[in-house]
């Protein structure tokens, strides 16, 4: 089963769309901006993976093989990239390093979170998770 869709979560009173395809969710944190906005989604991050996981299962008939500890990991690595991005976009007007941070931006805003075996990335997720997120299993 190839198909692909979106869901909209509300976490803290904010909506969040949430694209599942077969092995990988992408999370779209890009329309959230306000250091207040993106310091809910980081408490609720653990919430958002139970229910992101849940309806994977719903979807697919299948569990999204990522640990818990290892979403978390990413969804905060990316959120903590975004955020850093914004503050230089918005507080640094030289020209490459705007550029760059609009690139950072981009990049970090919209979460791609896949099963080790298509994610080239899951090891660097899992051993931040090991390292910061034990308790989330």
């Amino acid at each position: 089963m190839s198909k692909t869709i979106t869901y909209t979560y509300t976490i803290s009173k904010l909506p969040l769309d949430v694209r599942f395809a077969n092995k990988v969710v992408s999370i779209d944190f890009t329309p959230y901006v306000k250091k207040e906005e993106l310091i809910s989604l980081y408490g609720e991050s653990q919430t958002l993976v139970q229910k992101i996981k849940n309806k994977y299962q719903n979807i697919y008939q299948k569990e999204l093989k990522i640990r818990n500890a290892s979403f978390i990991a990413e969804i905060w690595g990316h959120l903590a990239a975004y955020k850093v991005a914004l503050w230089i976009k918005k507080n640094i007007k030289v020209w490459p390093v705007q550029k760059f941070a609009k690139f950072v931006a981009f990049r970090s805003g919209i979460i791609d979170c896949g099963e080790g075996s298509i994610d080239t990335n899951r090891w660097v997720w899992d051993i931040l998770a090991w390292l910061f997120f034990k308790k989330h299993k």
